[in-house]
């Protein structure tokens, strides 16, 4: 393979030039130019081609293209667009020089108005750019893309792509949050800003609710990996555009706001944002600023409860019985926010040369205030063989009358935790980027720096228990026939003569002070990664085969390093005690705020204020009250760099058929990790590297059947590494059990073979239907599991051999695949009710939908057979929108298939589950005219509820509603 590569890069860039220059020199010069639509605004993805040749090329974001290698003479150009009518203009070339040319095109006869218009036809215009990108793309491609506002549909990127075919997301609270492609571990999509790949705050798992749709101009999902692309991006790549003051013709702004509320507790949201974008210096510089904010106040009704085979439990039958220890509620009250401020600074002296510094700053802020109360079920019960026993609860007890769904337990523990959690998730990436255009050849390049942080600095947690006394505990009633409600009911406990227990009145109110004071921390925590990227892409243009070929080849060098630190303070019983206070109570931070939920407890309680418990914690630090918790900081401080060098050589040959994209990448990676272990000696540091070196070929054939129909097939290779605190050495060992526990920077990557096969159909009127079928061969997943050796002497000491102990790790277990069926399809519906014989308005109906079947199968290292964690069996999305005069309305629905979560122990109680996900949305439209928009969005109609259940629907162990949302505002675009 090495060989091969080298061969032809040699044969291509050394033996060829001189040749190619003469040709030339003798007959042959350069077409360059600029596609707009009537409107003046800039088309990008439009093809344009040398009608009789293999010439061909691709206008780029500004709507600029250059054609090279053109036959002296006069050469007729084809221009295609998806919306507007095929252009034929005629040019005249020159040996050896340039001819410039602007082709304007026109709307389809099918099209009653420009579909570029100033967000007059918003899903026209953002449907036309995604299909013509997709179009002209010579790998597999799906784009959503801003129309003429700069509007998406979506608040944040995850929300917005998941409405595309083979994406499932994964939700928190009801947000989307991580995206999973055609069946793959989240963890294997990669995310990239203006196409360099950046970190994420968490890691590989990309969080895609931290940034904001408003940013981007397009974002383009790559589905098949090409070798230009690292070799980490193994389910594909989120690339996000964003915007150029070259997009648009001149001066050009943006503005948004809107207002709206959730209907769960009324929490009230808005929305503002905006750009503004121009060029000066005779448009050889531009400038463009951007700022967005989004944020919403919510509550959410959630219940939670863990299932066993109870050891309590000694009856016949006890074997499939499954009973409940615990059960609880989360009640929360959330302010979420979206921030981001963007920059771009361009100079471009000619059409040919560019270079420009942009930065970007996300952040996605999460305070949350959380009531919640656990009732331990399983607390002091005991065996029910257990003759001499007095004081039983009931659990797990059928003689008693109770089943697994129903029954009445006596002393029931309440655990409670009152926390005021703030998390900020942040990406600042920058980037000093250049493109440079030197007759056949174009020079890329891009040096980046970015910071993700994952902060946290919550103002305090605490917890409280029920005291040991059974009569000051509650009986608890539990009522779990419907499994989307978790019911309980509260009343004293009454102690009988004979030691037993009966139930008294009811208590339908947990009391402020009814629970003991256990701990209150405060935890100040930031993992801070800090990536560095320098990239260079050559493109070369000559004669392959007797075939116009782009040649490119390049290098990319990436260094990630990332830091843990976490320090916890404390307040106990005790260090209250030894600093002569005494221990508070819930009263202390309690509010009178009335419930916000619908959910129907069967008890009452008292929210906390988050300043009242800060407050208290603050005297309780300024008293000598609080101490360091020990092992917080050392177990979670750890640093892990990670240092990449690759290089790739690819080609792009254009036949009157297509084209052919061939080519292979070689990186070298090398991790170092550093972290402290805990031995018999205390925590004492441990450094560890590990290297390899990969080779990722593949290869991309894109047939053209004809004008509007196309055949892409491809084969394609890619790793996922090991998150970074899994490849860290937070060793511990017990020396008597002989085992150790830890991260292991050890663990390979999870490697993938895949190959995709899709048919493209682009129809009349701006219709759209592809089919398309995929396949990953996959190896060395990673799983939670314990090895046999630990391997290595780094833990070795005072004459003890530790490098045979067990290994409790995360390593590379066996294979398994993905493979699935794609279909999508979208359809204005103009065309017929024109030919029908309906009235004009009719003719603003339209369809869009998406289709994905997938089958995912891996072997745990027990043995078992299971899906692919997050790998939905099927997702659909259905949409129908009006559009005209002005007026756009769409209707949205998503409908999930349950999932894997995570993989149980094996045992009849099963594996953990997200549940089926159906998500209705309304987005309406005005435009009054070309300046001034008005909106209004309705998000989650139905709602849907996040649910997770282990091994069977009844058994949920968690069930949370979020409420309806509805934003309405004005846009204005100048």
């Amino acid at each position: 393979m090495h060989s091969a590569l080298f061969a032809l890069a040699t044969a291509t860039v050394f033996a060829s030039p001189a040749a190619q220059a003469q040709t030339q020199v003798a007959g042959e010069g350069r077409v360059g130019g600029t596609v707009t639509a009537p409107s003046g605004d800039l088309l990008r993805g439009a093809q344009i081609r040398i009608e009789g040749s293999d010439v061909v090329a691709v206008s780029d974001n500004d709507g600029q293209f250059m054609l090279s290698r053109v036959p002296a003479g006069g050469q007729q150009l084809t221009v295609s667009y998806v919306g507007f009518e095929t252009a034929h203009q005629t040019v005249t070339v020159a040996p050896g020089e340039t001819a410039q040319v602007r082709v304007a095109l026109q709307p389809t006869a099918a099209e009653n108005e420009d579909i570029v218009v100033s967000g007059s036809r918003p899903i026209a215009e953002s449907e036309a750019a995604a299909l013509q990108l997709k179009r002209a793309s010579t790998s597999l491609v799906d784009v959503i893309a801003a129309d003429s506002v700069g509007r998406f549909p979506d608040q944040n990127i995850a929300a917005a792509v998941s409405r595309l075919p083979g994406v499932s997301v994964g939700r928190d609270q009801g947000q989307e949050r991580y995206i999973s492609l055609r069946g793959s571990p989240s963890s294997w999509t990669t995310l990239a800003f203006d196409g360099v790949n950046v970190i994420s705050p968490e890691g590989r798992e990309t969080r895609f609710d931290t940034i904001p749709s408003s940013i981007a101009s397009q974002t383009v999902v790559r589905k098949a990996v090409t070798p230009d692309m690292p070799g980490e991006t193994v389910a594909g790549n989120i690339n996000i555009i964003t915007r150029s003051p070259f997009d648009y013709p001149g001066f050009k702004m943006a503005l948004d706001g809107g207002y709206g509320f959730n209907d769960l507790g009324n929490g009230k949201q808005y929305n503002v944002g905006g750009f503004v974008s121009d060029r000066f210096a005779n448009d050889t510089f531009g400038i463009l600023l951007g700022a967005s904010r989004y944020e919403r106040d919510m509550v959410t009704d959630n219940f939670e409860t863990d299932y066993e085979i109870a050891t309590e439990d000694r009856q016949p039958g006890r074997e499939t019985r499954i009973w409940r220890p615990e059960t609880q509620n989360k009640l929360y009250r959330l302010t979420r926010s979206n921030t981001s401020f963007s920059g771009r600074l361009e100079w471009r002296p000619n059409t040919n040369q560019r270079v420009f510094l942009s930065s970007i700053y996300t952040q996605f802020r999460d305070d949350e205030l959380r009531n919640a109360y656990v009732f331990d079920l399983d607390q002091d019960a005991v065996r029910t063989d257990n003759t001499t026993a007095t004081n039983r609860t009931g659990y797990a007890d059928i003689r008693t009358g109770n089943t697994p769904v129903q029954g009445t337990l006596y002393g029931s523990e309440i655990q409670s935790t009152l926390n005021s959690n703030s998390s900020r998730q942040s990406i600042f990436t920058n980037t000093l980027g250049g493109e440079h255009e030197l007759d056949t050849w174009k020079v890329n390049w891009r040096l980046n720096y970015t910071r993700a942080d994952a902060r946290s600095k919550p103002p305090f947690q605490s917890s409280w228990l029920s005291p040991t006394d059974f009569t000051r505990r509650p009986t608890l009633v539990y009522d779990f026939t419907d499994p989307n409600l978790s019911r309980v009911q509260l009343y004293d406990t009454i102690r009988n003569p004979d030691g037993t227990y009966s139930r008294g009145r009811a208590r339908p109110f947990i009391s402020p002070t009814e629970l003991d004071f256990a701990s209150m921390t405060r935890n100040d925590q930031l993992d801070r990664t800090n990536g560095y990227t320098a990239k260079l892409d050559v493109d070369h243009n000559l004669s392959l085969f007797g075939a116009d070929t782009v040649f490119r080849f390049g290098g990319e060098y990436d260094k990630r390093v990332k830091r843990s630190r976490r320090t916890t303070l404390e307040v106990t019983p005790d260090t209250l005690e030894a600093a002569g206070l005494t221990a508070p109570t819930q009263a202390d931070i309690s509010i009178d705020t009335p419930y916000k939920g619908k959910l129907p407890l069967g008890y009452g309680f008292k929210y906390f204020s988050s300043e009242l418990g800060e407050a208290l914690f603050d005297r309780y630090l300024a008293a000598g009250a609080a101490q360091v918790q020990e092992g917080a900081s050392e177990e979670n401080d750890y640093r892990v760099s990670e240092e990449v060098i690759a290089g790739y050589a690819m080609a792009t040959t254009y036949f009157d058929w297509g084209n052919i994209v061939y080519g292979a990448r070689l990186e070298n990676v090398k991790n170092t990790g550093a972290a402290l272990a805990l031995t018999d000696d205390g925590y004492l540091p441990v450094r560890v590297s590990n290297s390899f070196t990969s080779v990722y070929p593949s290869v991309h054939l894109n047939w053209d059947i004809n004008r509007n129909m196309k055949l892409r097939l491809s084969g394609n290779t890619g790793a996922a590494r090991p998150d970074y605190d899994q490849l860290r050495p937070n060793f511990s060992y017990d020396d008597t059990d002989q085992v150790i526990s830890g991260g292991n920077p050890n663990a390979k990557p999870e490697r993938a073979k895949g190959v995709d096969l899709y048919f493209e159909w682009y129809m009349p009127s701006r219709g759209f239907f592809s089919a398309g079928a995929y396949y990953k061969d996959l190896k060395d997943i990673l799983y939670d599991i314990e090895l046999t050796q630990f391997g290595s002497d780094v833990l070795n000491s005072s004459g003890v051999d530790r490098s045979i102990y067990s290994f409790q790790t995360i390593s590379n277990g066996g294979g398994g695949h993905i493979k699935g069926l794609e279909f999508a399809f979208s359809q204005p519906l103009e065309g017929l009710a024109r030919g029908i014989g309906l009235p004009a308005w009719a003719g603003g109906f339209g369809v869009q939908a998406n289709l994905t079947i997938n089958n995912s199968k891996a072997t745990t290292p027990d043995g078992r057979t299971t899906d692919l964690p997050g790998a939905s069996p099927l997702i659909y999305n259905v949409s129908g929108y009006y559009e005209r005069y002005g007026f756009s309305a769409r209707l949205s629905y998503q409908w999930q298939q349950a999932y894997l979560d995570s993989i149980g122990s094996g045992d009849i109680i099963g594996d953990t589950y997200w549940a089926d996900v159906a998500r209705l949305d309304l987005s309406l439209r005005y435009s009054i005219n070309a300046n001034v928009q008005l909106y209004a969005d309705a998000n989650n109609l139905t709602n849907e509820p996040g649910i997770r259940y282990q091994g069977s629907f009844s058994r949920q162990i968690e069930h949370e509603t979020f409420g309806r949302r509805y934003l309405a505002g004005v846009r204005l675009n100048f």
